[in-house]
This record gives structure tokens, sequence and C-alpha cells, in this order.
């Protein structure tokens, strides 16, 4: 028996494919779940709250909520490396903190906390102007890449369904932030979070110094007023941060 999963990111390409859902243009998933990193931005769980559950309920689904206590590791991997993709004085290094915080959270959901058995089949938000982030791994579906959907067309989805667009979601820690970003985590009581997370990174680090933002500076010290820089791209294992 073969289990669908939507697999809840909390951007504008999930909300399309929720809304996708409804209208029935997508098949209805057998569940819809968000990994919850304990970090996730405010603005990503107040949406799910006022938009998401409300729209899924139409159909009768639930928004499950992967908990983080199902990570086996958090910002380091069993080997000691770095999971979040700090930036260092030479580079930055790569991402692996959506799979092991996202991926795979949402896997053991399936399996320990809904006890399904048999074939998993995870839909990822990919749109069509990220076809190029498709791996082939086995056991993911993307719906959008099927009906070539851009970002853009999700956007309209999204308006043409009465909702309002979902700010970018992602982890309040995220080296991936640009200013605008930045400054809301900085207006938000998750601001000290970051903080702590880069001095505790930087404390126990062997290289000469790792850095949440882009500037290579300690979080206090950093002008988020400074100009944006261009966006990054974003390449988080599963690419669920960010859609």
């Amino acid at each position: 028996m073969t289990t669908t999963i939507l697999n809840y990111g909390g951007g504008t390409q999930t909300l399309a494919m929720c809304v996708l859902v409804t209208r029935g243009v997508l098949p209805k998933p057998d569940y819809v779940i968000a990994a919850d990193t304990g970090r996730e931005v405010i603005s990503t769980w107040e949406y799910a709250d006022t938009y998401a559950r409300p729209l899924l309920a139409t159909v009768g689904l639930d928004l499950h909520i992967a908990g983080h206590e199902l990570a086996t590791v958090d910002l380091y991997g069993k080997n000691g490396d770095v999971l979040v993709p700090v930036f260092t004085s030479t580079g930055k290094l790569s991402t692996y903190c959506s799979g092991e915080w996202k991926a795979r959270v949402v896997q053991r959901y399936a399996r320990k906390v809904l006890n399904i058995d048999g074939e998993l089949v995870n839909w990822i938000g990919f749109s069509f102007d990220e076809r190029n982030r498709v791996k082939g791994d086995a056991g993911r579906a993307y719906p959008l890449l099927d009906l070539m959907l851009t970002k853009t067309d999700c956007q309209q989805i999204i308006i043409g369904a009465g909702l309002p667009l979902p700010r970018k979601s992602r982890c309040a820690i995220c080296p991936h932030q640009n200013n605008d970003e930045w400054r809301e985590v900085r207006d938000s009581n998750q601001w000290p979070l970051a903080v702590a997370v880069d001095e505790e990174l930087r404390a126990n680090d062997e290289r000469g110094g790792v850095w949440l933002h882009s500037s290579r500076q300690p979080q206090e010290a950093v002008d988020l007023n400074a100009a944006t820089r261009p966006e990054p791209a974003r390449q988080c294992g599963l690419g669920m941060c960010f859609v």
C-alpha cells in the first residue's frame, strides 16, 4: 500500500499545492505533515494556523506537526560537523540541517507516530523554475513540476484563492536569510535565539570563526539596515525550508 504525504514547508509553493488539492486539481494526499525544528520563524506558524489549517479542513485534512524530538541530531552531526550552512572565513558550509531536521523527521513521524507501513511517497513543492533541484531521489513526487507551474504561477493560485501570500518559511537562525528576513527575526522574540546560536557555534569552532550572517560578524554587531545582498541560491537538503 502506498501512502502519499504532502510535505508542508509553509511557503508559497506549499500553499499552492494545498489550494490545488482543495480545488481537485491535485489528488487528496493521505497526510499533510510539517516538521517543527523548534526554530521556525513565528510568521510560518501564524500563517499555518490562520490560513493553511482552515483551508485543509475544507477537504478533511489536518496539518500534522512532527516535533524536533524526532531528530537524532541538532546543530552538530554525529561526527561533530556543523549541520547549519554557516559562513567561514574562506567560504560557506553545506546545508545538512534541512535533511536532518525536516526530511528525516517527517519520515520518522509517519512510521513511528502514524504507524504507516508500506511505501511512502513524499510530495515536494519544487516549482518548475526550480526543476534543477530535483535529484531523482526515490519516494518523492513533484506535483508542481508535473503541472509545469512556476513560483509566479503559485503566487497567483494563492491570490486567486483569496489568501495572502506567506512569508518565506525558514528557521530564525538560517544563514540563508537576507537582511530583510533578518530584520523580521530581530524584531521578534527570536533574536536572542539567533544571537545565542551564533555565539555557541563560534565558541565551538576550531577553524578560526563561523558566523550566521554573510557579513561574517557577530549577530549583535551586524548592520541589518544595510542594503540587502542578492538572494543566494538556497540549497537545502530537501528544499522544504523555502517552499
